[in-house]
């Protein structure tokens, strides 16, 4: 995700926004708009969003865009002004609530919208945004998001957004907030006749407009983060089937490809994507949104984990895990970050550490042991150790979505799951994701919850009946892995803990140790252990990799490149 960012000008800032998108010289984004998730303004706290209403029309031959956004509000205190943010390039022909003109003021990217008045606490609030212009393209989508203008082989518009990391702002008025999500959202999208227009909820209706066009009616009645509202035009094929879900509901399965693709879509949603589900359900409980869609959308960019409308841009290759580990990680999303959302950016790890930690859960399950070890290896091998798993304070998303939340974060659930065991493991999983164990026996709709990493540390040691913040504090909190030193002292093996934040005693992690092809899990309470050995004995060290620690196979601190 990203975050908000602060003010600049009205009419000279929009004046030469537009003049600039249609340069050649591309305008840099406002940094009110190119972080998503940013600290809430006096303002924007007194409300929260109920219901969307975005009516969109998406030009491919000049890359441009014009909409209105309508936005109602529920009021948590008495206000006479909403707030909301939209790119500062694209130009606001009227600001209305029922059909009546509003003032507003215009800073960069946040819009702050009179009411004429006073509203009462609880009332509900109409204002809708007429806007158009030219987008920011990305740069390097997913990663560095805005809209993708693209053509398929044959020439045709193949057209996507991913917005994770710098929010919905960059394509309509919104909050921008993952900490306010609507309760539903009605999404248009005209495009011209021959494209299909796709993105989140359940297709209500699709009819012709004038001028050769035609319109696609989505409705969205889930809660879903703003950033997670994805746009997908382009020449598609609409496969539709179903699963049974665990919770005996019968749950639509969507899948948007290229036409010429049809015939692989299907054979990945037979090879692969059915098992995934079952996997998924198995071990945590009911797709999140049986009621809306499982669907996933060819796109030209590689993927993102749009609630319901999965962007999925592989080229459906086969590669070394087995299946395709980028439809399942997409998937893992679903409960990872939309059904379970980080209360914070500072909690990032719940999303990406759980998402990536699916895949090597799910080489266990499928394939064994091996493809499980090579998985974790693999992962441990890139870890870069130079920033803390969760950090403090107010932080932006390019600080929350470091690499080592995905690695480092799952190699923290690898040795969770074998300190604790498999059924706690899976049992705390599945109560952060649904605040219940018994998951099976849910039905739709499903309530999506924020959770942060110290509720989950809660969850463990009510469950464990132990306290493991020292596991936390220690694999999270440190950018430093902990160092296993060995030294011995005649026939007597000493093995203890080192760090340069936290002393060996508060980190009492147990070891195991194979002597002679015999494994044992050794207790290290103080920090420290004492093995007295036989001549010849051969001595290995945690042989399966369960530990997270220091090895010298990599860097003690990694830049990124």
């Amino acid at each position: 995700m990203q975050v908000n960012q602060f003010f600049k000008v009205a009419t000279t800032v929009v004046a030469s926004a537009v003049l600039a998108a249609c340069s050649s010289k591309p305008i840099a984004l406002d940094p009110v708009i190119g972080d998503t998730g940013q600290a809430l303004s006096a303002i924007a706290l007194k409300s929260d969003v109920k219901h969307y209403d975005l009516a969109l029309e998406v030009f491919p031959d000049n890359k441009r865009i014009k909409g209105i956004a309508t936005t109602d509000f529920k009021l948590l205190a008495a206000t006479q002004f909403v707030e909301l943010k939209l790119d500062s390039r694209f130009t606001i022909n009227e600001v209305s609530s029922k059909g009546e003109a509003l003032k507003y003021e215009r800073d960069g990217g946040v819009i702050r919208v009179d009411l004429g008045e006073q509203q009462a606490k609880d009332s509900v609030v109409s204002v809708a945004v007429a806007y158009q212009g030219f987008p920011h393209i990305a740069k390097n989508a997913p990663w560095d998001g805005g809209f993708v203008f693209s053509k398929t082989e044959q020439g045709e518009p193949w057209i996507a957004t991913a917005v994770q990391g710098e929010g919905c702002d960059l394509f309509w008025p919104c909050k921008d907030h993952f900490a306010d999500k609507a309760d539903s959202m009605r999404i248009r999208l005209t495009v011209p006749q021959g494209l299909s227009a796709v993105t989140n909820g359940v297709l209500q209706e699709v009819k012709p407009v004038e001028g050769n066009k035609q319109q696609f009616d989505w409705l969205l009645s889930v809660p879903a983060s703003d950033y997670n509202i994805a746009l997908n035009i382009g020449p598609y094929t609409r496969i539709q089937t179903d699963y049974t879900s665990v919770n005996g509901a019968t749950v639509p399965i969507e899948f948007w490809s290229l036409t010429k693709n049809e015939q692989k879509a299907r054979e990945l949603i037979e090879n692969d994507l059915r098992q995934q589900v079952t996997f998924f359900e198995k071990m945590l409980g009911p797709y999140p949104w049986g009621g809306e869609k499982l669907g996933f959308v060819e796109t030209p960019h590689l993927g993102m984990e749009h609630q319901t409308v999965n962007a999925y841009g592989k080229k459906y290759k086969r590669d070394p895990n087995g299946y395709d580990w980028l439809l399942q990680h997409e998937l893992a999303h679903e409960w990872f970050g939309n059904l379970m959302t980080h209360e914070k950016l500072n909690d990032a790890w719940l999303h990406e550490g759980f998402g990536f930690y699916m895949q090597p859960s799910y080489s266990l399950y499928k394939f064994g042991d091996a493809a499980y070890n090579h998985s974790m290896y693999s992962a441990y091998l890139g870890l870069k150790n130079c920033e803390p798993v969760v950090l403090d304070g107010q932080i932006t998303s390019d600080q929350a979505f470091n690499s080592d939340i995905y690695g480092k974060g799952g190699w923290t659930l690898h040795t969770l799951r074998w300190l604790v065991g498999e059924d706690i493991f899976w049992q705390a999983t599945r109560e952060l994701l649904y605040g219940v164990n018994n998951t099976a026996s849910l039905t739709y709709p499903i309530a999506p919850r924020y959770r942060n990493t110290d509720e989950f540390i809660a969850i463990i040691n009510r469950l464990t009946e132990k306290d493991y913040q020292w596991f936390f504090n220690m694999y999270l909190k440190q950018a430093e892995l902990p160092v296993l030193k060995e030294t011995y002292n005649g026939d007597t093996l000493i093995l203890s803990w080192q760090h340069p934040q936290i002393a060996a005693e508060r980190f009492p992690m147990p070891v195991p140790i194979s002597i002679n092809g015999i494994e044992k899990i050794y207790q290290m309470d103080k920090g420290e252990l004492r093995i007295t050995l036989k001549e010849g004995d051969h001595v290995v060290i945690d042989p399966s990799m369960k530990v997270l620690r220091y090895l010298p196979i990599i860097d003690k601190c990694k830049k990124e490149q």
